[in-house]
C-alpha cells in the first residue's frame, strides 16, 4: 500500500455540454437512423438517440433536465439519460410533465458511464395520447481525467 504524501496543486474547469432545446413537435434521428417525433405525431414513438458526444476519460459531475414548457397530453412523458448499455446511468424517468422552470437533477447511478467515450443517450417514454405542449433542455457538466487548467503555488 502506498502512502499518499503530496496534496494536489492542480485544478481544472468543469465543462458544460448542452443538448439544446427539445420541443414536443420536433423530430430526432434515433440510434437506428430512423426519424422519430418527440410525442406529437405518434403515440409511443419512444425515440432513443445519442444527444451529446463526450470524450474518453470523462466523468459527469453535474447537470439537469430543465422543463421550459410543461408537457401536456401523454400520461407517461419521461426521459432517461445514460449511455448504450446503461441507459439510466445519469437519470431515470425524468418527467417532462413538470411545471415550467422545474429542473430535474441528474442522479448519477454511474458518473463514469461515458469514460470510454460513449455518448450521452436520451431514451423517451411517451404513452396513451399525443403531446400537445412541452419543451425541455438537457445540460451535462463534466471533467476529464488528469487535466489541469490552473496550478496553485506551494
Amino acid at each position: 500500500m502506498a502512502l499518499f504524501k503530496i496534496a494536489t496543486r492542480g485544478a481544472q474547469y468543469v465543462m458544460c455540454s448542452e443538448a439544446g432545446t427539445f420541443n414536443f413537435n420536433d423530430t430526432i434521428v434515433d440510434i437506428n437512423g430512423v426519424t422519430k417525433d418527440l410525442g406529437s405525431a405518434t403515440i409511443a414513438s419512444a425515440p432513443v438517440a445519442d444527444i451529446i458526444n463526450l470524450p474518453v476519460s470523462t466523468e459527469v459531475v453535474g447537470g439537469h433536465v430543465a422543463i421550459l414548457i410543461a408537457g401536456v397530453g401523454p400520461t407517461a412523458y419521461t426521459i432517461d439519460l445514460g449511455v448504450a448499455g446503461a441507459t439510466t446511468a445519469y437519470v431515470a424517468a425524468a418527467s417532462l410533465l413538470g411545471a415550467a422552470a422545474t429542473k430535474v437533477a441528474l442522479t448519477f447511478v454511474n458518473p463514469r458511464a461515458s469514460s470510454t467515450g460513449l455518448n450521452v443517450r436520451m431514451t423517451m417514454v411517451d404513452s396513451v395520447a399525443l403531446a400537445t405542449a412541452g419543451a425541455w433542455r438537457i445540460v451535462i457538466l463534466w471533467k476529464s481525467d488528469g487535466k489541469m487548467d490552473n496550478a496553485t503555488p506551494s
